[in-house]
C-alpha cells in the first residue's frame, strides 16, 4: 500500500527552525537597535558641512566667521557690523550665523559622541583659518582635517 506524502513539517523541524532563530537574533538583534554608529556618521556629517558652510559665508560676506567646536558641541559666529562693513576690532563674534532656513548654525553631539580636540577656528574673507598648522579632529573614531592655508575640510 502506497503512502501520500506528508504535506507539512514535524514538530522537530519547527523547533530546530525556532532554535537557531532565537541564536541569530540573541547574536545580532543588538546590532539592529544600537544607533551609536549612526549617530556617529551623522554629527561627523554635520559637523564637516558646518565648517565648510563657515568657510563660504565668510568668502560670501567678508567678515571672519568664528567655528567653536567644543566636545559635545559647535557653534558658528560671526563680527558685528560697523557701518555696513566687519567691524574688525570686535574679537567677541556676538553675531550667531544662520542657516538659510533661518535657524542658528550650531548642533549639539548625541550622548555616545565625543569630539577632540575641543579648538576654535577662525575663517578669513579669503576662507583661510587662523590655525598655525593643519589640524585633525576626531569625531567618536572618525577624522576629519581642516588645512590651515586653504581652509579646505579633508574627510576620508
Amino acid at each position: 500500500m502506497l503512502t501520500q506524502p506528508s504535506k507539512g513539517y514535524t514538530i522537530v523541524e519547527v523547533l530546530l527552525v525556532v532554535v537557531i532563530l532565537a541564536i541569530i537574533g540573541t547574536l545580532a538583534g543588538p546590532r539592529f537597535f544600537d544607533n551609536a554608529a549612526f549617530d556617529e556618521r551623522a554629527y561627523y556629517d554635520e559637523l564637516v558641512g558646518a565648517l565648510r558652510y563657515a568657510q563660504k559665508i565668510a568668502v560670501a560676506s567678508g567678515c571672519p566667521v568664528r567655528v567653536t567646536v567644543a566636545p559635545t558641541s559647535y557653534a558658528l559666529s560671526q563680527q558685528a557690523s560697523l557701518a555696513g562693513h566687519c567691524d574688525p576690532g570686535d574679537a567677541a563674534f556676538p553675531v550667531a550665523v544662520r542657516l538659510p532656513t533661518g535657524e542658528t548654525a550650531s548642533g549639539t553631539a548625541p550622548d555616545s559622541v565625543n569630539v577632540v580636540p575641543a579648538l576654535t577656528i577662525v575663517y578669513n574673507a579669503l576662507g583661510q583659518t587662523n590655525l598655525p598648522a593643519s589640524q585633525s579632529i576626531a569625531v567618536g573614531s572618525r577624522l576629519l582635517q581642516v588645512q590651515a592655508d586653504s581652509g579646505l575640510v579633508v574627510t576620508p
